[in-house]
């Protein structure tokens, strides 16, 4: 190490370069990591899904489901399966052991069973197979209120204001609430059932067996290479005219008596299971989900400006509110962040100066916007993102970054003041409290490297804080053993005798300096011998 020490005390241009590339390149970085709230993390569930237009849930779970579900029971390292069967879907979410397989071989085991189906229904879409992953994640949520539109009204403004917001780019999803589907009221006049002496039954009847969609069998054919054919027997209502335009029967002329003959035939609302409400007006939300790759606060920004821009069109007579951004947590803990490496650093250049040469202090502060930078160039180039978790691992590890500059650089001074060069001092300081500054820093990373062991998927997510953690300590260790030396023994001025030669915040602090020297060193010696010679009551007071 101590070759590798004076390889960068010798070559300073070098030393330079590669603190300015690292700031550079952080600062570069900084700008195009994604921010988000939390980081992507699958779930260890791969979910099939099968779509089938026109085809009933029995079918779907006879010749979908049940024929999935028992291919992959030949699959190893799953846990469970779960299967739902519905009108022109199916859903099968395999649950995967972790102990026994990894979301992308789990997901891979899955895909070549379903490539390997027999039997699947030709008219059947091909099963869509993939990893649940927290990459969707909703980032903000639109509510829109109104008491003075109708709830269809309101309806069509979200349904507007759904397809604006899905243009965004970054968006990759739009979630709405309470918003009711429509539906078909049928709604039957009682004098006009009495008038053409109809009853209830038969209009319910007759748009009943209007209305269907059967299963006619399988036309197997003679050819082995060619695919089964479902034939199905479809007479399904378009619009509101063909259900107008149902015959119930004929009168006792022969005259056709139709639905639109007895009953009005409209679209409404279906019945509303939730009252959705802000701020005392009935109301509707969109909640907006982010692509994989997006930034969430640049998606957040641009779904509040296309809310202003739409504030005197779509909108305009609405009560439009944003709630649930969750670019505000992030924008709060960046906030958080950059407070606390301001802060750091003018602590840094404030008070160290008492106890070092301000040129000093100068070249440690150096060290904490190097080990922040150096962390997310490395987080982008890796795929992390800013997220809470990562920057709370800064957060936490943000004290304690420039305690390894600070000892290396008190140490190299005491020898400048015992009269050796600065580039020995550098060299010497730095290598003889090496072996005890790696034990200090491997002693912080030790305690939270188990973290980054942790199962399920709590570990998963809990990672990411020893992740920013580490990388940071190794780059501030880095910074102190190799960058650190070079810069004392090259940026700092000395006089022609190898004493430090104090500029105008020295003469500043001199005074400062001097009473620290002469009144609180002298008594906190003697406090120190104190307890020298009582050590073991020291040692037991601790306990």
């Amino acid at each position: 190490m101590r070759k590798i020490i004076e390889f960068f005390v010798r070559n300073p241009l070098f030393s330079d370069l590669l603190t300015v590339f690292v700031i550079g390149v952080g600062i570069v970085s900084a700008f195009l990591i994604r921010r988000e709230a939390f980081p992507v993390i699958t779930f260890d569930i791969v979910q099939v899904t099968a779509l089938w237009p026109g085809s009933s849930s029995a079918d779907i779970e006879k010749l979908i489901t049940n024929p999935i579900e028992q291919d992959l029971q030949e699959v190893d390292g799953i846990d469970k399966l779960q299967s739902t069967s519905i009108e022109n879907m199916s859903v099968v979410a395999i649950f995967l052991d972790p102990d026994e397989t990894t979301d992308k071989e789990g997901k891979d085991d899955v895909q070549d069973v379903i490539d390997k189906l027999e039997d699947y229904p030709t008219e059947a879409e091909k099963p869509n197979v993939f990893l649940l992953d927290s990459s969707r994640a909703p980032i903000i949520e639109v509510t829109i209120a109104s008491d003075d539109l109708t709830d269809l009204e309101l309806r069509e403004k979200a349904r507007d204001l759904e397809k604006e917001i899905e243009r965004i780019p970054g968006v990759a999803k739009v979630v709405h609430k309470g918003l009711r589907d429509l539906e078909v009221r049928v709604e039957i006049s009682p004098q006009r059932l009495s008038h053409y002496r109809l009853s209830l039954q038969e209009v319910v009847s007759a748009l009943s067996q209007q209305n269907v969609s059967i299963p006619g069998g399988i036309i197997e054919p003679k050819d082995l290479n060619s695919p089964e054919r479902l034939v199905r027997t479809v007479g399904e209502f378009n619009n509101l005219d063909d259900i107008r335009n149902t015959v119930i029967r004929a009168n006792d002329l022969g005259r056709p008596i139709e639905v639109k003959d007895v009953a009005k035939v409209y679209y409404d609302l279906e019945k509303a299971e939730v009252v959705h409400r802000t701020n005392g007006k009935k109301s509707l939300s969109l909640t907006i989900l982010k692509q994989e790759f997006a930034d969430a606060i640049n998606v957040v920004d641009a779904v509040k400006d296309k809310m202003e821009t739409l504030h005197g069109g779509l909108l305009s007579g609405l009560d439009v509110a944003s709630i649930n951004d969750m670019s505000e947590y992030v924008r709060r803990r960046l906030g958080v962040l950059t407070g606390n490496m301001a802060i750091g650093l003018s602590l840094i250049l404030l008070f160290l100066p008492i106890l070092v040469p301000f040129r000093f202090a100068l070249v440690i502060s150096l060290g904490l916007p190097m080990a922040f930078l150096g962390t997310v160039f490395i987080l982008y180039n890796t795929g992390v993102s800013i997220n809470l978790l990562t920057m709370m691992g800064l957060i936490i590890v943000s004290g304690i970054l420039v305690d390894d500059s600070i000892v290396v650089t008190e140490n190299a001074a005491r020898l400048v003041d015992e009269g050796k060069s600065p580039r020995d001092a550098a060299i010497e300081g730095t290598a003889q409290i090496a072996p005890a500054l790696v034990a200090s820093v491997m002693t912080t990373a030790f305690a939270f490297l188990p973290m980054m062991f942790m199962s399920g998927i709590m570990g998963k997510f809990i990672k990411f804080i020893p992740l920013a953690i580490l990388i940071a300590l190794m780059i501030s260790l880095f910074e102190a053993f190799f960058i650190l030396p070079s810069h004392v023994a090259n940026w700092i001025r000395f006089s022609k005798d190898g004493s430090h030669k104090p500029g105008f915040m020295d003469r500043f602090y001199g005074p400062i300096r001097k009473n620290w020297d002469d009144f609180l060193i002298p008594r906190y010696m003697k406090l120190i011998r104190k307890a020298v010679e009582h050590r073991y009551w020291i040692l037991a007071g601790a306990f």
